[in-house]
């Protein structure tokens, strides 16, 4: 069995831990998700429903643009992993 097999790269360093849809109780959460500006490029501003707002990068193969909605019923929630470094989460849209 190879173990790189189901091993997918990420940004040239970064490896695809994990890859998960929304649940519907965070899909219920959310007021609004949207593609905002940000240090990372471009990251999704979940606005929510009980007040205040989550901002997760989004993953760099989106080809969504600024002031876009993001559709969580067919997002993904991708989890990747690197040596050293702590496991990050970026959306996939």
């Amino acid at each position: 069995m190879n173990i790189f097999k189901g091993l997918q790269v990420y940004g040239g360093s970064w490896n695809v831990k994990d890859s998960r849809s929304f649940d519907q109780e965070e899909i219920d959460a959310v007021k609004s998700a949207q593609i905002v500006s940000s240090e990372f490029g471009k990251s999704v501003c979940f606005i929510m429903k009980s007040g205040g707002s989550t901002y997760i990068p989004l993953s760099n193969d989106s080809n969504l643009e600024v002031g876009d909605n993001v559709d969580l019923t067919t997002a993904k929630v991708l989890t990747l992993q690197r040596d050293g470094n702590a496991d990050i989460n970026r959306i996939q849209a």
